[in-house]
This record gives C-alpha cells, sequence and structure tokens, in this order.
C-alpha cells in the first residue's frame, strides 16, 4: 500500500494513546474516582507499551514481525483473521477468566481444580509450541490453510448457473462430433452385456 509497515507502526501507536485521550476526557466528567483511575491506568498502560517496544529498534522488529506473520496467513487463508479475533479476543480471555474464577472460590477443592487446569493449559502450551517448531505443526496448518483457500478459489470460479456448463457441453460434444463416439460406446456396452 501507500504505506509501509514501519510507517504505520508510530501512527498505530499514536492511535492507542489517541483513543485513551478519549476515555480520560469522559473520566473527567463523571463523579466517581474509579472511573478516572481506570482512564489514568488505560493512559499508562499504552504509554508503557510504547516505552517498551518504540525507543529501541530491536524491540520494534518483534511486533513488526507479528504484524508481517499475520498477513502472510491472512494471505494464504482468507479466513485467518475471523479465526485470529474469536480465539484472541473471545476465547483466550473465557479461558482465563474461568481460571482465574476457579482460585477466587475460597475453597480448597476449586484452587486445587484451578491448579490443575492451570498446569495442563501450560502442559498443552509447550506440547503445541513444541510442535510447532519442532513436530512439523506450522507445515500442517500452513498446508490446511492453502487448502482451505484453494477450495473456495474452486468454488468462488464456478458457475451459478450450472444448467448453462451443461448446455455449453453438449454444445461443444455437437461440435466435435464426440457424442456421436459416445453413443456409439454405449451401445457396444450394451450389445456386450447382451
Amino acid at each position: 500500500g501507500a504505506l509501509r509497515l514501519e510507517q504505520m507502526f508510530p501512527l498505530t501507536l499514536g492511535a492507542n494513546i489517541g483513543t485513551t485521550v478519549t476515555g480520560l476526557l469522559a473520566s473527567l466528567v463523571s463523579d466517581g474516582v474509579s472511573a478516572l483511575q481506570v482512564a489514568l491506568a488505560h493512559l499508562f498502560f499504552n504509554i508503557s507499551g510504547i516505552i517498551i517496544w518504540y525507543p529501541i529498534p530491536f524491540m520494534r522488529k518483534i511486533p513488526l514481525d507479528m504484524a508481517r506473520t499475520l498477513g502472510k496467513a491472512t494471505r494464504i487463508w482468507k479466513g485467518f483473521p475471523i479465526l485470529y479475533i474469536i480465539v484472541i479476543f473471545m476465547m483466550i480471555p473465557l479461558v482465563l477468566y474461568g481460571l482465574s474464577s476457579l482460585f477466587q472460590q475460597g475453597s480448597k477443592g476449586y484452587t486445587v481444580l484451578g491448579s490443575f487446569l492451570s498446569a495442563i493449559l501450560i502442559f498443552l502450551i509447550i506440547l503445541t509450541v513444541y510442535r510447532w517448531y519442532k513436530g512439523g505443526l506450522k507445515a500442517n496448518v500452513l498446508s490446511s490453510f492453502k487448502d482451505r483457500q484453494r477450495r473456495k478459489g474452486a468454488s468462488d470460479a464456478l458457475p451459478e448457473d450450472m444448467e448453462y456448463i451443461k448446455a455449453e457441453l453438449a454444445r461443444l460434444r455437437d461440435h466435435t462430433g464426440l457424442a456421436d463416439e459416445i453413443d456409439e460406446v454405449v451401445e457396444e456396452e450394451q450389445k456386450l452385456k447382451e
């Protein structure tokens, strides 16, 4: 496009600060202190993110490389952004919220269950990362994404009206004389069956 990823990165960081200013202005109108606390926490969270990721050029590469990877996955399979949004913004927060609620129940049983489920979750994450880099999971996922996109492209390329295709095929058979040959083969097969 018109802007390279490296040029877009500071604009995105500035936009994050801009959204926090809106929340800060809204909190100044409210009566309670808690709204101002949340708005300031949001502002300082984004400022600390900028301090961590932007000033050091080596650190800038991490989010930029992640963005490139997400872009490559989207090029391979157009449905990836929807899957990414569902997993990152819905499923993971629900799982983590469910785990944290187990620890807040005040019961030893729920705490043990939360610890057990957390250990299983950590094991699954480690196993997935290992299989991604060493076990061929990355190649399998990428080939699956490519197959999905190829099938969708083939499906989109099909005409809406299959009757048109049948009529066109019949016209081509008549034009090339293939219809007569097919009729002869069918007659010979019927004679052999008798």
